[in-house]
């Protein structure tokens, strides 16, 4: 096999995503199986590929030419890690001419343009031509300023390698992982760690930036603004060291829209008004608008972003080569670019093909294709289509008019892609293809049923409800939920329409799915009878009823449409994990899986992509495989020559997710999928190497572990030994199911008999069995049938296999225990399976029996007691308990036989395969099908499972993930590791996004559709930087609206409009907060005393001298704020401290702060003297330390907290999940999340993956003193609204209406500042990561209103606060142990205030304290809020409720259209009003602190704005108007309310609120 081109590698990524969706959903009736594939071939889940093209860079001056010229010094040669003699692309020479002339510059050139060279070599110019002309000074030249940590390690490593031979020249990074001092070996040491040179001239400690500022400071914006305002740190940036100052670079500059655009800008202010003369600014991006169109835009941007004064000339685009005309001369005719492609390596053949349209001398391939197809008027005109925009392949060839034909066409780009003369080539062709999942399979009830692969409540005159079947055993489900309609009584079954089935979250509270079997077909044996109730459903309107209920109402519709089905109850036993979304067992064949055992047609986004990735790895394979060297074996000494490692072409691709858990989740489940299927080919391969002759397990795990060895096959930390016995196990113990080798017709374990069955004659078979016909063949195959029970219980001995407890729980699962088989068990006894029914008079041993022999059970049993007491037990076949009666069987006594010398045979009815046949019965239990023998080869031809077993190429694939979880080391050293073709796979978060480097790639997987066109484009760049080959993208587009919308069209993201970034610099609060900030930065330089805790600040009289200090106008600072900061007439509101007189002193923010920490010491002292009064001294002595520890806070971290100083739109709150590997800390992870999503993702019990590895979060982190405040809460049942107290002694009566609170018990909250530690992980990586949810936010409001109040025609008031308090709470309670933080998620719903358990603290000893205490993680935060209130929006009903957040839902949606503000920027509550009657809507800022974008809401156009974009949304006709979608109103963040949200409310709603406020809808 060759390398597929792309095309071929897009049909194959299609044939086989089809074929595994073929063989993983069966549907056991004929008629729907066929419905199903007849239906799936039409189905259109893949568009593309896409081609789209970029022309090559313009080449300019090489860096000898430039120094040459004279534009570039002479001292440019010392710099290491350049190429001297290559040319530099144009726009690289045009921007260091332009940078040395003395201006700024915006660099915005595409991806893979050289961005960095361009602004770096004119710095390192300038500063080479400053030590030649011996300015040696030290301070700051240059500051370079990153969105990320990642890009900032990036670019050290990279000035390192040119600086270490210019001592002179000194450069460091000050970021949060700088430390504050080093060891003086630290250079050394970390330098080996990293397996590089750390010269002296990089300064590694803030000790030593703050004594010697180096020449080239690389930073992000959030320790730029700490720098300004720390006293301590102030040093860098004194005036006197700023002398020589120069450049300060901005790059990805196009992340820096919005609030955090405006922010950035004044933090540029501050910064360079430090200076004595401005320096000049470099802008670079990938991606800031285009030329031609976006000019005006771009410099208005990079004006406001700087200040800076910058022209249209400032912008240096990219100058591309464009094909020209004039030379065409010749048509080549389409099978040559085939002959031509055929004999590449052959250049005399491709000379005599070529020399028929034109003589060219050159001997090289390259340069030959390159002067051949300039002349080409095919070449020509593949450009013309495309040069405006990326189409489609087939669109493409179409426009060839039949001159050309698809395979031709393919070789042309190829071939074009090849071409280079002098570095250059003709143009790049980049592929883009994009895949979807199906929505579902809908299918009717009846004799004749229908299906559709399209989400539908109809099919004809039928309802339509949703399919699903079982991973294991393919029993076909019904999906969806059984509810009462309020209009007719009646109950329904609705499909399901709000949880994803595949999510592990304990959200039971308001969903629960119900799972109904479409037969009858229980397994006794695994499953007790009461776990399904059957049901009688109509076929016709959905209704549903207990069958056993016989007064139930029914449906006017008629008997003929009552159809049964079987709801399946979940099994709470022995403490089992009900499945959360899903059941835990399936009743039919037994299995059990705790992420659920019941599978939808939609895969789910974890395992599509994780298949998706798997093809595509496949797909880009270029069939080589490594050989060994044979030949002569040399005598003769050699000379110690180093030898070049070899590397054939690695196959690799980048995984982009929008999330950190995202990635590394799919990392880890890519892998294990991937390893399975390999366990399962290599078990195949030995087979096959062995010419199909029976194997021992104990040959087969020697041979397997000889090749996992050889190939280092699995990566993980096992052993080759450990790794064989496990792929073994997972076979012989039927992890897998259907799925497994004996399922899919390839091989299976037989236990070897061979000794039983030679004492056992002819003779006495006939005498003993003869009345049923059976022989001693059929004997034998009875033995392995029922003997099958040890492998399912499982009584396997595996003790060989030297597995432990845990190693087994991750690679078997629930298959991982060690019982035994007892041949008769009266009572259950644990961890003992019975091989007779212990209660009822049969089992499926007996049934199976009884079936074959066509007897009564009383001979079955007869019987089976022969088999098991006389053969197994006297043949020795067990292996014995030490004191019980009961037995295991040696995993060493089975034997591997396989298809090719074993027959196999199909059921007539169940269609399942066996090895097995007595008297051609189906083994499967309680079938009565007749087996025929068949061949798997052609019973399953397309079997996706079955063919990857087979013909799998046998490889190591490694996969790691690399996100902002892993700390730098690592983090480095995985992309190194990419970078140098030792992992395959990188599966990422966004990190990169941005020109990291990765070396030369040529496939991108994305796992959703980007936000943005200009997000593609960076994710789509990071291909196609490999000359041999075009590059391949590919998007995975889930089900939600945004991903569909661009499956529909994906030239809109291929080619799409990047707009440039857009904000407005005149935000009169963030100018407010970056004044504060200023403020207290003077302020602590002159009282550095003041900065080292809030004591003075708050309690002493710090403030009051800071006030006094502003109010005296000091002129150095009002010089700095007139002049540097907010120089200009719209900003004189600002000047000579105006602002600050107006407020009299009293920033709202600092006062807010101030107050709260008071208020929070008074109410500690008031109940410290309650508790003293009442003699309660241990709680006194807690309310005094939690005063203590309040005076202790540091400055920074509370102004940063309380929003005095700016926050840039990050998470302030931010706290970290501590991994604890038996009992001591691994500081190699960096988890840490905002406290808002951390109580939910963090929270104890809740799970998360690193690094492949899964962790549970178990303790809360106590603070040092011990224990935490306590927020005590209730709802007040008049008004509805959470009163929140620090003490039951303090809150009594409703903070808001007056009402007297409830005396019933008031449970609290803590806020876990302090983080979480993990404990140990039950779970195998496999299944999803547990969490809890975070619930409704609630508002508390204690803000301060905005004294602007806009009123619209009575109908709509509108005012807005600031600092107004919202409350989110986890949903679940936990009980938390005082003494070490160890929790328990509650389950169920009971306030028990304390409960007592045994444990062990984080350090895993045994913890001291028992009680446990009930609490609930919350978490209050501040933002600005604005308030609708609108009498129309009643609050009588409970379709009042359901109203109001249609209508909640698609205001939002509006606001986010019609303004352009970013959706998940703002979010939404109801309140409710008890004067009108109604609910008021209030709109806050996501963003901690308020970015002013509710504040845009009090003007009463933003608003008619936002209802008819709300409006126009609801009309569009996306769903059932009785229901939502997400393309309306659901996203993923209100699923909790999806049932209640519908189109028609909304829009109705919306369409009488316009009318009333006089606008026409």
């Amino acid at each position: 096999m060759s390398k597929r081109n792309p095309i071929e590698r897009s049909q194959y990524i299609n044939n086989q995503y089809k074929e595994y969706l073929r063989s993983s959903f069966e549907f056991k009736t004929p008629k729907l199986q066929k419905l199903f594939k007849q239906q799936l071939e039409v189905e259109d889940l893949f568009k593309g590929p896409y081609v789209d093209l970029n022309l090559p860079f313009q080449r300019g001056m090489s860096l000898d030419e430039m120094i040459a010229d004279g534009a570039v010094c002479k001292s440019f040669h010392r710099l290491g890690d350049m190429n001297f003699e290559r040319p530099l692309y144009s726009h690289q020479e045009e921007s260091i001419r332009h940078i040395c002339s003395g201006r700024s510059a915006i660099i915005t050139t595409g991806t893979g343009s050289g961005k960095t060279e361009s602004f770096l070599y004119p710095i390192l110019n300038e500063l080479m031509s400053d030590v030649e002309n011996g300015n040696r000074e030290v301070g700051v030249r240059a500051i370079f300023l990153y969105p990320m940590n990642a890009l900032v390690n990036d670019q050290i490593d990279r000035v390192r390698k040119i600086l270490t031979q210019c001592p002179e020249i000194t450069y460091g990074f000050f970021t949060g992982e700088t430390k504050e001092s080093v060891p003086k070996n630290y250079r050394e040491k970390y330098g080996a760690e990293n397996d590089t040179f750390i010269p002296e001239n990089e300064l590694v400690s803030r000790e030593e930036i703050r004594k010697n500022p180096p020449h080239l400071l690389f930073t992000n914006y959030s320790m730029l603004e700490y720098l300004l305002i720390r006293p301590n740190d102030y040093s860098i940036f004194a005036p006197e060291r700023l002398n020589n100052w120069k450049f300060v670079v901005l790059d990805e500059a196009h992340s820096y829209y919005g609030s955090l655009g405006i922010e950035l800008s004044l933090l540029m202010r501050r910064l360079t008004g430090l200076a004595p003369k401005k320096p000049r600014f470099i802008l670079t991006s990938a991606t800031l608008g285009e030329q031609g169109k976006s000019e005006s835009e771009i410099v208005n941007f990079a004006r406001s972003l700087t200040s800076a004064s910058f022209d249209i000339q400032d912008i240096i685009f990219s100058k591309r080569i464009t094909l020209s005309n004039s030379k065409l001369s010749y048509t080549i005719a389409g099978e040559d670019y085939s002959e031509i492609k055929k004999a590449k390596h052959d250049i005399q053949t491709v000379r005599t093909i070529g020399n028929k349209y034109k003589n060219i001398d050159s001997m090289e391939l390259k340069s030959y294709l390159y002067e051949l197809f300039v002349g080409d008027r095919n070449v020509f005109h593949l450009y013309e289509v495309l040069k405006d925009g990326s189409k489609s392949f087939e669109s493409i060839l179409v426009s060839f008019n039949n001159q050309i034909t698809s395979e031709q066409l393919m070789d042309l780009i190829d071939l074009i892609n090849m071409a280079e003369k002098d570095g250059i080539g003709i143009f790049d062709l980049k592929y883009h293809s994009f895949v979807r999942p199906l929505a579902g399979a809908y299918v009717t009830l009846g004799d004749d049923p229908q299906l559709s692969l399209t989400k539908t409540n109809m099919i004809g005159e039928l309802k339509a409800f949703e399919a699903g079947n079982c991973r294991y055993c393919n029993s076909p489900y019904i999906i969806g939920k059984i509810q009462r309609n309020e209009a007719d009584g009646l109950e329904y079954l609705y499909q399901n329409k709000e949880v994803d089935i595949y999510e592990n979250y304990g959200n039971n509270e308001f969903v629960s799915i119900d799972y109904f079997l479409m037969s009858n077909e229980l397994n006794e044996e695994e499953v007790d009878h009461d776990r399904i109730e059957e049901y009688k459903v109509c076929a016709k309107c959905g209704a549903i009823h207990a069958a056993k209920n016989l007064n139930a109402r029914r449906c006017n519709c008629g008997d003929i449409f009552q159809h049964s089905i079987f709801k399946v109850l979940q099994s709470n036993k022995d403490g089992e994990e009900t499945a959360f979304n899903n059941i835990n067992q399936c009743p039919c064949c037994g299995h059990k899986a705790r992420a659920g055992v019941v599978k939808s047609l939609n895969v789910g986004k974890d395992e599509g992509t994780a298949l998706l990735a798997q093809i595509l790895y496949e797909a880009i394979d270029d069939g080589t495989e490594t050989k060994k060297k044979t030949g002569k074996l040399s005598l003769k000494r050699k000379e110690s020559i180093q030898s070049e490692p070899e590397t054939s072409n690695v196959k690799q691709f980048l995984a982009f997710s929008d999330s950190r858990q995202q990635a590394s989740f799919s990392a880890a489940f890519l892998d294990s999928n991937q390893v399975r299927m390999l366990q399962k080919r290599l078990i195949w391969k030995v087979i096959e190497d062995n010419q199909y002759r029976n194997i021992s397990v104990d040959q087969l795990t020697a041979t397997l572990s000889g090749m996992i060895k050889e190939g280092n096959l699995f990566q993980n930390d096992l052993s080759a030994h450990k790794n064989a016995w496990i792929t073994t196990l997972v076979d012989l113990l039927k992890v897998d199911g259907s799925n497994d080798g004996e399922g899919l017709g390839l091989y299976f374990f037989d236990v070897d008999l061979t000794d039983i069955m030679s004492q056992v004659d002819e003779e006495d078979v006939e005498a003993e069995f003869g009345e049923y016909n059976i022989t001693k063949k059929d004997l034998e195959t009875i033995m392995q049938v029922v003997f099958g029970i040890f492998k399912v219980a499982p009584a396997i001995n595996s003790i060989k296999s030297t597995l432990i407890p845990d190693e087994k729980m991750e690679a078997l699962e629930y298959r991982r225990f060690d019982n035994y088989v007892m041949f008769n068990c009266p009572k259950t006894i644990n961890g003992v399976r019975s091989f007779l029914p212990v209660k009822g008079k049969d089992n499926m041993v007996v049934r199976y029996v009884q079936k074959v022999c066509d007897c009564d059970e009383e001979s079955a049993k007869a019987l089976l007691e022969v088999i098991f007491n006389n053969l197994a037990v006297a043949g020795e076949l067990f292996k014995k308990h030490e004191t019980k009666e009961c037995y295991q069987i040696e995993a060493s006594k089975y034997v591997v036989k396989n298809y090719k010398t074993s027959k196999y045979y199909i059921c007539s009815k169940c269609g399942r395969l066996t090895p097995y046949n007595v008297h051609n019965k189906c083994v499967q239990d309680k079938c009565d099908g007749t087996l025929s023998e068949v061949d798997p080869d052609e019973a399953l031809a397309t079997n996706y499972y079955r063919r990857q077993y087979k013909t799998k190429k046998i490889e190591s694939i490694v996969v790691k993930e690399h996100t902002a979880q892993l700390d730098r080391k690592k983090a480095k050293q995985y992309q190194q590791d990419f970078k140098n073709k030792k992992i395959n796979i990188l599966s990422c978060s966004t990190t990169f996004e941005m020109g990291i480097d990765i070396g030369n790639l040529e496939t991108v997987f994305m796992r959703n559709v980007p936000p943005s066109p200009a997000n593609y484009v960076q994710r789509a760049g990071r291909a196609g930087r490999r000359k041999d080959s075009a590059a391949y993208i590919l998007t995975y587009c889930g089900t939600g609206s945004h991903d569909y919308t661009y499956f529909c069209s994906p030239e809109k993201m291929i080619s799409g409009v990047i707009k440039p970034p857009y904000f407005n610099v005149v935000n009169h609060k963030i100018i407010v907060r970056h004044l504060m900030a200023t403020c207290l930065g003077f302020f602590f330089r002159l009282h550095p005393d003041y900065f080292s805790s809030i004591d003075e600040l708050v309690f002493g009289k710090a403030l009051e001298e800071f006030k006094s200090y502003i109010s005296s106008h000091p002129s150095d600072l009002n010089t700095y704020i007139n002049e540097k900061i907010l120089p200009g007439d719209v900003y004189r509101d600002y000047h000579n401290f105006k602002w600050f007189d107006e407020i009299g002193g009293n920033d709202e923010k600092m006062e807010h702060f101030v107050s709260t920490i008071k208020s929070i010491a008074e109410e500690y002292e008031k109940a410290k003297k309650e508790a003293v009064t009442e003699e309660n001294y241990k709680e006194a002595d807690y309310y005094q330390r939690q005063i203590e520890n309040l005076h202790k806070e540091k400055v920074i971290d509370s102004l940063s907290k309380y929003c005095v100083i700016p926050k840039y739109g990050f998470p302030v709150d931010v706290v970290e999940l501590q991994i604890y590997k038996e009992g001591s800390l691994d500081n190699s992870y960096d988890l840490s999340r905002d406290l808002k999503i951390a109580i939910s993702e963090y929270a104890p019990d809740s799970e998360i993956i690193v690094d492949g590895k899964k962790y549970t979060s178990k303790y809360i982190s106590l603070p040092k003193t011990g224990e935490y405040p306590r927020n005590y809460f209730c709802t007040c049942t008049n008004c509805k609204k959470i009163n929140v107290s620090v003490s039951t002694r303090t809150g009594n009566k409703c903070k808001y209406c007056g009402e007297p609170l409830g005396t019933e018990v008031q449970e609290f909250y803590i806020e876990p500042v302090n983080g979480f530690k993990t404990g140990i992980t039950k779970e195998s990586t496999r299944a999803k990561p547990k969490r809890s949810y975070a619930g409704e936010v609630s508002y508390l409001g204690g803000g301060i209103k905005d004294e602007n109040v806009v009123s619209l025609s009575n109908a709509i008031t509108i005012e807005t606060s600031t600092n107004d308090e919202l409350l989110v709470m986890n949903k679940s309670s936990f009980n938390m142990c005082p003494v070490c933080g160890y929790s328990d998620i509650v389950k169920g719903k009971v306030i028990t205030p304390t409960s007592l358990k045994k444990h062990k603290n984080y350090r895993q000893f045994d913890c001291s304290c028992e009680e446990l205490t009930q609490i609930k993680l919350g978490h209050r935060f501040q933002t600005d809020v604005a308030r609708f209130t609108i009498s129309m929006l009643g609050s009588f009903t409970k379709e009042d409720y359901a109203i109001a957040l249609s209508f909640m839902y698609a205001f939002l949606e509006g606001i986010s259209i019609g303004l352009g503000i970013e959706r998940n920027d703002i979010e939404g509550v109801l309140e409710l009003n008890l004067e009108q009657h109604s609910y008021d809507i209030l709109i806050y800022d996501n963003v901690p602190g308020g970015a002013g974008h509710v504040k845009r809401l009090v003007d009463k156009n933003a608003v008619i704005t936002s209802l008819n974009v709300a409006y126009a949304k609801v009309s569009q006709q996306c769903c059932d108007e009785n229901t939502s979608c997400y393309n309306c109103l659901r996203n993923y963040y209100n699923q909790a309310n999806h049932s209640k949200l519908k189109r028609k409310y909304a829009r109705d709603f919306i369409e009488s609120l316009l009318r009333q406020i006089g606008v026409r809808p």
